[in-house]
């Protein structure tokens, strides 16, 4: 069974999607803060399920590989990040360029990227996906610090 099927991913998806709804529903930054602090993402395919999930209908939606490559050059900051992560992490381990239009389409699905065998293989990468979370939940004086300790 693939990963993005799984129950467990399903599971964490919901999660996200509810705090998602709450922190939209939120009426103060300090209530903000503390939704997007809880909101963590265990691995590279439950992130990408909730950028595509979350996002729908809106105008940051998210349906495609080359709408994903945007919002992490346009917005930045974490997403950049991961987005970095993942694809040094592939490049090297797979020699596979997830950022080229030429190996992964611009208008390829998102849906099929985090579906895919290669994403099945990342997320059962155990050194990497150990990476990921030590960036992902990574605290600074007991606080959320999400991958601060992470540089490009």
């Amino acid at each position: 069974m693939k990963h993005s099927q799984s129950s467990q991913a399903k599971e964490k998806l919901d999660t996200l999607l509810r705090q998602y709804a709450e922190y939209n529903g939120a009426t103060t930054e300090e209530e903000k803060d503390r939704i997007g602090d809880e909101m963590t993402y265990v691995d590279p395919i439950v992130w990408m399920m909730y950028k595509h999930k979350a996002y729908l209908g809106s105008d940051h939606e998210i349906t495609t590989v080359g709408a994903l490559r945007e919002h992490c050059d346009d917005h930045g900051g974490i997403c950049a990040k991961r987005f970095h992560f993942l694809s040094t992490s592939i490049k090297a381990k797979y020699d596979t360029d997830i950022k080229d239009s030429k190996e992964f389409s611009d208008d390829m699905r998102i849906e099929d990227l985090y579906g895919s065998e290669l994403f099945d293989a990342v997320v059962s990468e155990d050194d990497l996906i150990r990476d990921w979370q030590k960036y992902e939940f990574y605290k600074r004086d007991d606080k959320v610090a999400k991958w601060k300790n992470y540089f490009i």
